[in-house]
C-alpha cells in the first residue's frame, strides 16, 4: 500500500556514484550524468521529503486505531489516633494502622467500524491493625481484605462516527496522499532531468562553437599564409596582409570567449547535477551527439492529437490532483458526518469478587471465591449536540470549498497541458525545418568558400569577398550548431510535457534514466 521503493533508491546511487566520484575525472556520458543527478540534485532531495513527510502523516491518521494501554498503581499508608472514646481503644492498644494497594490495567482498542471496546481490571488491597473485621469477628490484626473486578465495555456510535468509510476517510485520504507525492516526486524528477537534458545540449553546442571557432581560426590563418605567398609573388598587394592579421586577432578573441562560454556551461551543468566546483571542473568532455531527425524517427504520425492523448495517459501529475480529488471527497464525507448529533449505545459487563487473607496473591481468589461474588451488566446511551454547532458547520463548509478548488485546478491543468503540448509540438516541427534549412545552408557555404579560396589563389577574387563568405561560414556552422540544439531540446520538452521522459512504475525504483529518451519522439521506446 506505502510506496517504499525509494529506500534502495539512495542505496543503491550512493554505492554507485560514490565509484563515480571517486574518479578524477566524470565521465560526461548522459546516462552516467543523469545517475549522478539523481543522487546528488538538492531539489530532488527535497521533493523526496515530501513522500516522507506524506508517509507520516499517514501514521497519524492511522494512530486512531492503536491499541491504548493504561495502568496504574498506588500504595498508602497512614496511622489514626482514636478518640478516647472510640470504642476500638478496648482491643486496640495505639494508633490504628491502615495499609492500601490499588492498582489498575486498561486496554481500549477503536475498530474502523466506529466501535470501541474497552477491557479494564482493578484491584484493592485493604489491611489495617484493627483485630476485629467489619462482621465484628476476630481475625486478628493485618489480615488483609481483597476486592477485584474487570469490566468489558463495547460502545457503539448510532449517529457521528458510525461506520468504516466515516472512521476510515482521513485514513485512506492518507493513503491517497502518498500516493500523489509518490506520482509528483516522478514528476519533479522528470523535470530535474529535463534540466539536465537542456544544460548537457548546451554544455555539447559550447563544445562545438569552441571547434568551430578553432576552425575558423585556422582557416584564417591558412588564408594568412596563402596571402603570404602571393605577396612574395607580387600577385596581391602587402596591405592585404593586414586586413587577414586584423581578421585572426578578431577570431582568437571570439576563441577565447568560446572557451569562457564552454567553461561556463560546464559549470552550469554541475550546477543542475548537484556537484560542488571541483567536480563541476572535472566533468569531462561531452561523449554523447546530437539527435538527429531520423534517430528521432519524426514523421507525419506524429501529429497533435497522439501526443495530447500520451500526456492524459502518462501526466503523473494528473493521476496525483486525481487522488487528491478523491482524498478531499472523503474529507468532505466525514465533514459532513460531524454535523451530526453523538448518539452512543454502551453495553458493559462488570464481574468481581472478594477475599480475605494475607498477600496480593489473594487478587485471583478474588474472583474465584463463591462469597463476596458479584457481577452487573448494563446498557447505557449518551446524546450530545452543540446546539449551534458552528465548528462542524464551518469545517463542511471548508470542505466543500476545498473540494471545488481542487476541481478547478484540475480543470486547469489539464486545459494547460493540452497548450503546453501543442507548444512543444509545433516547436518540435518547426525545429525540424529549421534544422534541415540549417543543414543545406551549412552545406552550401561550404561549397561557396571553398570555391572562393580557390578564386582568390588564383587572383580571382578579393580578399573582403574571402572574408566574409569565411563569416558566412562560421555563421552557418554556429547556426546549425544552434538548430541542432534547439531540435533536442524540443525532443525534450515534449518527453516531458508527455510525461514519457522518464517513468518508474507501479513499485519500481529509479536508478538511471534510459539514453534512448534523450534521441526518440514519444512512443518510440
Amino acid at each position: 500500500m506505502v510506496k517504499r521503493a525509494h529506500i534502495f533508491f539512495y542505496v543503491f546511487l550512493l554505492f554507485s556514484t560514490m565509484e563515480l566520484l571517486g574518479q578524477s575525472e566524470i565521465d560526461g556520458d548522459l546516462k552516467i550524468l543523469s545517475e549522478l543527478t539523481l543522487l546528488k540534485s538538492p531539489l530532488i532531495q527535497r521533493n523526496k521529503l515530501e513522500t516522507d513527510r506524506a508517509e507520516a502523516d499517514y501514521r497519524t491518521q492511522r494512530s486512531a486505531f492503536d491499541y491504548q494501554l493504561s495502568a496504574g498503581a498506588n500504595i498508602t499508608k497512614s496511622e489514626l489516633t482514636l478518640f478516647d472514646a472510640d470504642p476500638g481503644n478496648q482491643v486496640l492498644f495505639g494508633d490504628l494502622e491502615t495499609k492500601n494497594t490499588d492498582f489498575g490495567i486498561g486496554l481500549q482498542k477503536r475498530f474502523r467500524t466506529g466501535l470501541v471496546a474497552d477491557i479494564s481490571s482493578s484491584y484493592s488491597g485493604l489491611s489495617d491493625n484493627f483485630p476485629i473485621n467489619r462482621f465484628n469477628e476476630e481475625v486478628g490484626p493485618h489480615i488483609s481484605d481483597h476486592t477485584a473486578s474487570a469490566t468489558l465495555s463495547l460502545t457503539q456510535p448510532l449517529l457521528r462516527n458510525n461506520g468504516i468509510k466515516v472512521t476510515t476517510a482521513f485514513e485512506k485520504s492518507s493513503v491517497l496522499a502518498i500516493e500523489s507525492a509518490n506520482l509528483n516526486f516522478e514528476l519533479n524528477v522528470a523535470f530535474e532531468i529535463l534540466q539536465l537534458g537542456k544544460a548537457y545540449w548546451q554544455y555539447l553546442g559550447a563544445y562545438k562553437s569552441l571547434g568551430v571557432f578553432k576552425e575558423n581560426e585556422n582557416r584564417v590563418r591558412n588564408v594568412l599564409e596563402i596571402t603570404e605567398e602571393l605577396v612574395k609573388a607580387d600577385k596581391k598587394p602587402e596591405s592585404d596582409l593586414v586586413q587577414i592579421k586584423a581578421d585572426l586577432a578578431q577570431q582568437e578573441r571570439q576563441t577565447t570567449t568560446a572557451q569562457q562560454n564552454l567553461f561556463t556551461a560546464r559549470i552550469n551543468l554541475g550546477r543542475v547535477i548537484g556537484t560542488d566546483e571541483v567536480e563541476s571542473r572535472n566533468i569531462g568532455d561531452p561523449a554523447n551527439e546530437f539527435p538527429t531527425i531520423l534517430q528521432a524517427k519524426f514523421n507525419a504520425e506524429k501529429n497533435l492529437g497522439t501526443m495530447v492523448a500520451l500526456a492524459r495517459n502518462y501526466r503523473t501529475d494528473i493521476k496525483a490532483i486525481e487522488n487528491n480529488n478523491k482524498g478531499l471527497e472523503l474529507q468532505l464525507f466525514s465533514a459532513k458526518n460531524a454535523v451530526l448529533p453523538q448518539l452512543d449505545l454502551t453495553g458493559f459487563v462488570t464481574y468481581g469478587g472478594a477475599a480475605t487473607g494475607g498477600g496480593i496473591g489473594r487478587y485471583l481468589d478474588a474472583f474465584g471465591n463463591r462469597q463476596g461474588r458479584n457481577h452487573t451488566i448494563g446498557l447505557g446511551l449518551t446524546f450530545s449536540f452543540p446546539l449551534n454547532n458552528n465548528l462542524a458547520k464551518a469545517n463542511f463548509a471548508k470542505s466543500k470549498i476545498a473540494l471545488t478548488d481542487q476541481r478547478l485546478s484540475y480543470e486547469n491543468l489539464i486545459r494547460n497541458i493540452d497548450l503546453n503540448v501543442s507548444i512543444a509540438f509545433t516547436n518540435l516541427e518547426n525545429s525540424v525545418v529549421i534544422l534541415n534549412k540549417a543543414k543545406e545552408t551549412l552545406a552550401y557555404y561550404q561549397e561557396v568558400f571553398h570555391n572562393e579560396r580557390v578564386k582568390f589563389q588564383n587572383g580571382l577574387t578579393t580578399l573582403l569577398n574571402l572574408i566574409l563568405f569565411q563569416e558566412r561560414l562560421t555563421f552557418a556552422q554556429l547556426e546549425h550548431l544552434r538548430a541542432q540544439e534547439q531540435f533536442a531540446t524540443a525532443i525534450l520538452d515534449l518527453r516531458f510535457e508527455t510525461g514519457t521522459l522518464i517513468s518508474m512504475g507501479e513499485n519500481e525504483t529509479l536508478t538511471s534514466v534510459d539514453k534512448l529518451m534523450f534521441y526518440t519522439l514519444p512512443g518510440i521506446n
